[in-house]
Parts: C-alpha cells; sequence; structure tokens
C-alpha cells in the first residue's frame, strides 16, 4: 500500500489509477458503478469519479468495460475530453443494475479492500497517539478531584491502556472518561466502506466521527490524458482520532456485523467504528446484555488485539481490535468481572465522595456558573443541617443541583436568586427523597 508524504499522524494514501490497484472485487465494483448511474440516469466521467471517490483512470478502465459489453452508452460530451463524455444504462444495463440491487444496496464511495484497511490500522494504532500530562490536567480543570485521583487517572490515559473508573454515582465519572476522550491527539485516515469478501461494510459515521482539516500537501488535481495524477486515495477520510460513547442502550448486536436484510448492507460495530481511538461504555453493568457477556465477547479481543466478525454466511473476519476502552460503572467491580477479566482492564481508578473541602470549592464554582453570589453562612447551614444532622455523603454533583435548583425557583418567581439558609431548605426538600437517620 504506496503512502505519500504528509504531517498528519497518518500519511495519505495514494489514489489507485487502475481497477487492479483497487484490490476490490471486480463484480463489487461493476455492480457500484451501474446502480450509481441507475441512480442518476446520466453522468459524465469525472460525476462518477467524484462520486464513487475513484480516479479518472479507473472510471476509464470501467466505463470502457462497460461500453463493450453494451450496459452503457456514451450520449456525448459535457465538456472538453474523454472525462466530460456523458454515460447512461442501456436496458441490458438497467436490468444488470436491479440484479446488482438484488446482490447489495450500497451506493456510494467505493470500498477499500480488507488488507489495506487492516495494514492502515496498523500503521496508525493508538499505542503511538500521545497523551500529555498538561491535555490532562486541562480536561480535568472542569472537575474538582483530589491530587491522588488526578494522578492515577493521568497516569491511566498516559499508558493508553484500557481503564474502569468506579464509584458512588454523581462524582464525575462520565466527565472523566468523556474528558480522556479529549485528551488524545492525532488524526487518522478510515474508510467509507470495507469490501470484505465481496460484502460491503459500511463504517464512516458522521455521527461518531469528527472530520479532519485536511493540510495542503501539494496534492494536484492535474490531468494527462484525462488520468487525475498526484492526489489521495479519496475513498478515506481524515478524522480526529475516534471517541465512540455509548450507555444503557448497547446491546449484543451493537458488537457485531449487522446485516440489513432489506438493503444488503453490513453497518460496522461500535468496536470497529471505534479503531485508532476510545469507545467509552458509560454506567457499565447497566446495559441490556449481562456485563458478564460483554466482557466475555472481548476477552479475547483485549488479550490479542484482534477481533472475529460473522457475516450473515458464516464466514468469520479477524479484525484489528486497536481500541481504547474506557468503562465507567457506579457498581463495585468486583460484581461486574471476575479476577480474570479485571487483570485484563490495567486501571481500575476509583472516583471517591468529595471531602468538605472539595465541596465548597465545587460549590464555589457552581455559584459563580450560575451567577450566584456565594455565600458561607448559607453553605454552613446546609453542611450542618442536610448533610451532618442526617448522616448523608457528600456528592459531587450536590452542588449543581441545588445551585440550578435556586435559579429556577427565583426565574419562576421572577425574581434575582439568592443563596440564603432558606432557599438551601427549600430547595433541599424537593432534592432529598427523605431525611436519613443520623447514625447510631
Amino acid at each position: 500500500m504506496t503512502t505519500l508524504l504528509d504531517t498528519n499522524t497518518s500519511p495519505a494514501l495514494a489514489e489507485p489509477v487502475s481497477v487492479a490497484d483497487l484490490g476490490i472485487d471486480r463484480g463489487v465494483l461493476l455492480d457500484l458503478v451501474l446502480k450509481t448511474l441507475f441512480y442518476r440516469g446520466r453522468m459524465t466521467r469525472t460525476e462518477l469519479a467524484d462520486e464513487l471517490k475513484l480516479s479518472g483512470a479507473v472510471l476509464q478502465e470501467v466505463m470502457q468495460a462497460l461500453t463493450l459489453d453494451a450496459l452503457a452508452s456514451v450520449l456525448g460530451a459535457a465538456g472538453a475530453g474523454p472525462s466530460g463524455y456523458m454515460y447512461a444504462l442501456t436496458q441490458k444495463g438497467l436490468d444488470r443494475a436491479d440484479a446488482a440491487f438484488g446482490r447489495s444496496g450500497y451506493v456510494g464511495p467505493a470500498p477499500v479492500r480488507l488488507a489495506d484497511y487492516i495494514a492502515q490500522v496498523e500503521a496508525q494504532s493508538i499505542d503511538d497517539a500521545e497523551v500529555r500530562r498538561p491535555a490532562v490536567e486541562r480536561a480535568l480543570d472542569r472537575l474538582v478531584l483530589g491530587e491522588q485521583t488526578r494522578l492515577r487517572i493521568g497516569r491511566a490515559a498516559a499508558s493508553r491502556t484500557s481503564m474502569l473508573v468506579y464509584g458512588a454515582s454523581g462524582n464525575g465519572k462520565t466527565t472523566i472518561v468523556r474528558a480522556m476522550g479529549d485528551v488524545v491527539e492525532g488524526t487518522i485516515l478510515i474508510p467509507y466502506a470495507i469490501e470484505m469478501v465481496g460484502q460491503i461494510v459500511h463504517v464512516f459515521d458522521p455521527s461518531k466521527h469528527v472530520l479532519a482539516p485536511e493540510e495542503d500537501s501539494g496534492e494536484g488535481e492535474g490531468e494527462a490524458s484525462g488520468f487525475l495524477r498526484s492526489r489521495a486515495d479519496r475513498r478515506w477520510v481524515r478524522v480526529r482520532r475516534p471517541v465512540v460513547w455509548t450507555g444503557g442502550e448497547l446491546t449484543r448486536h451493537s458488537l457485531e456485523l449487522m446485516y440489513d436484510d432489506n438493503t444488503k448492507v453490513y453497518e460496522a460495530p461500535l468496536q470497529l467504528k471505534a479503531n485508532g481511538g476510545i469507545l467509552i461504555i458509560d454506567d457499565f453493568g447497566r446495559q441490556q446484555m449481562p456485563a458478564v457477556q460483554l466482557l466475555n465477547r472481548w476477552i479475547v479481543a483485549l488479550e490479542g488485539g484482534v477481533d472475529h466478525l460473522t457475516l450473515h454466511t458464516g464466514q468469520t473476519i479477524e479484525i484489528p481490535f486497536d481500541v481504547l476502552i474506557l468503562f465507567s460503572t457506579n457498581l463495585p467491580p468486583e460484581r461486574l468481572a471476575d479476577e480474570a477479566f479485571l487483570r485484563r482492564i490495567r486501571y481500575k481508578v476509583e472516583v471517591p465522595n468529595p471531602d468538605a473541602s472539595e465541596y465548597r470549592a465545587i460549590f464555589r464554582r457552581e455559584c459563580e456558573r450560575q451567577d450566584v453570589a456565594y455565600s458561607e453562612d448559607a453553605l454552613t447551614h446546609l453542611m450542618r443541617e442536610w448533610y451532618e444532622r442526617h448522616g448523608r455523603e457528600l456528592r459531587g454533583c450536590h452542588p449543581r443541583d441545588l445551585i440550578e435548583a435556586i435559579v429556577d425557583g427565583a426565574r419562576y418567581e421572577e425574581r434575582r436568586p439568592e443563596l440564603t439558609p432558606d432557599a438551601l431548605d427549600e430547595v433541599c426538600t424537593t432534592y432529598f427523597l427523605r431525611p436519613l437517620h443520623a447514625p447510631g
């Protein structure tokens, strides 16, 4: 697989200039051109090249084959040179396109071959991503955490190995794992789709992949005898290292190739879309699939870096498992998995309840964020009457929720919000379900 010089994390790939260079099934390629022409009616060769993200040289070779087989015909020219030839399907071509839709409904950029995808994943591994301490510290600035907890999170992030963040609900675990997604630097190339033994798997997902601006690498788009040259392979799209998030909606189907019986196209599973980046599993243990089933699904992948996916035909495909998995849970880790699996998650970081000084710092920060004047007397009243008196644990989310409730009430009553003991008593009455009895 040839590469072009590029200053980004992952170098650009050279655009193939022949069907043989593409390396994908010839029948899949011809079907794709027929289906594209079926939808568009008539197209120039340049328009087809742009639609399929292929070079003019490849399209010239394909269109020559289709016209020789009387599947397409030239209607005229929309410009100078062969690149402006206007093509449309013949009746024979329409019939062949209909048969092609019966095999696969995929229409879009041409897929890349599986071997090229595997090589590219290995060339841009998450193991090569940079994680710098200043970036971690900036990402964690939105939280008030003890110094030891911050260090443990930073060390885990720098290791670029899987991490389990656990602790009581409301102390910022979800914010922490999301923040870790922001500190992994670099961009990678992912394909729009992959061809696997004649089947097309859709990979690029705008809802999960963030496009990265292309840097000028001096790649031209000049033509010589109708051939596009010196251009990057447009079947690949440059994205930030992926950060794919899932929570309680995760099912076992999300981790397998999802085959659509109507379109006969596969959608890539979450871990494949996250290759080269991070997969965040929030609220781990509360998914629709049992935690042990999820863990057993990945125990081999975490150990060996290879995942096994099964096509609807029964064929099994080996795919790189180049993913940093971040688990977040408010359940005790020992309830989720046995020691053998937990050993494969190198870092288990507990996020404890804030102590009194940290709680006060969070409270001050929330007052500033909500533009509410801070009152030490009011906070002392809150700590004494609603925590110490009832033996209630401090949680990191409480200041935000209580201040927001005061602001909501003031907005409803059309007055300026004030932090007073009475205001705190009122919002605490509706926030805490019932007073807890003091211990002993």
